[in-house]
């Protein structure tokens, strides 16, 4: 399975512009937890950005933001959540299988 954050906007001529971020399938799990811990508490996520130079550096960048997210429907999310940790129980047992060979 794939998992990607989209992020959508629109110019001010109203032309939709939509960003997509492949989120790795080792992060699933974490992703889903932060998602669902965020609906729960009904807190706002902030977004900040941090720039990395080559030499290691970091440095917060000067843009931020704060949002709250609401769920269109929980048992679509709840199925995910499912979906996504039979796949992780899946892939450990094909691991360990391939470690016991």
């Amino acid at each position: 399975m794939k998992l990607r954050l989209i992020l959508k906007t629109e110019t001010k001529k109203s032309k939709k512009v939509t960003l997509k971020f492949p989120i790795a399938p080792s992060k699933h799990i974490g992703f889903i937890n932060f998602i669902n811990l965020a609906l729960k508490q009904e807190l706002p996520i902030e977004l900040a950005f941090e720039k990395i130079s080559k030499t290691g550096e970091r440095e917060e960048s000067k843009i931020v933001g704060q949002f709250k997210l609401r769920g269109k429907a929980d048992s679509q999310l709840y199925g995910l959540e499912e979906e996504i940790q039979e796949e992780e129980r899946k892939r450990k047992k094909l691991q360990q299988k391939r470690k016991q060979k």
